[in-house]
């Protein structure tokens, strides 16, 4: 993010490497006005501007969309949601399912499928939807 006062792996990078921390989010209860090692879970969390400058006061969602803005007038940035696949093992589940396919059988319980019916072909045009990937019963907001 690049903000070593505020994220614990910046944080960690810039303390390593000797690199200046300022803060620029103090807590909204006013609990800490300069952040010092070792990192603490407080320094991550939400608060009100400083060091900012024309963004300093303004609590952290609010800078958030002001800075965007500014950006965006300048057509210099966007504001924009990122998602990181976090777990490639368990993410992957959501279409391709288990790494041991199994049979939900209403008397047997869950069994593996036979070795004789692998691999388990997926379908070539599925679009993934809520639907399609939890089932009818799918609650799609």
């Amino acid at each position: 993010m690049g903000v070593p006062a505020h994220d614990e792996r910046d944080f960690e990078f810039a303390t390593r490497s000797g690199i200046a921390i300022q803060t620029v989010v103090k807590s909204a209860t006013g609990a800490y006005e300069t952040v010092t090692a070792p990192w603490q879970h407080a320094y991550g969390e939400p608060g009100i501007t400083v060091n900012s400058g024309e963004f300093s006061g303004l609590d952290s969602k609010t800078a958030v969309d002001a800075i965007a803005a500014a950006l965006a007038a300048r057509g210099i940035g966007a504001k924009r949601v990122q998602f990181r696949l976090r777990d490639w093992g368990i993410s992957r589940q959501r279409y391709w399912g288990c790494p041991i396919p199994l049979i939900h059988c209403a008397t047997c319980g869950d069994v593996p499928v036979p070795d004789a019916q692998l691999p388990v072909l997926l379908p070539e045009n599925l679009v993934p939807t809520a639907v399609a990937i939890l089932g009818q019963d799918a609650i799609v907001l």
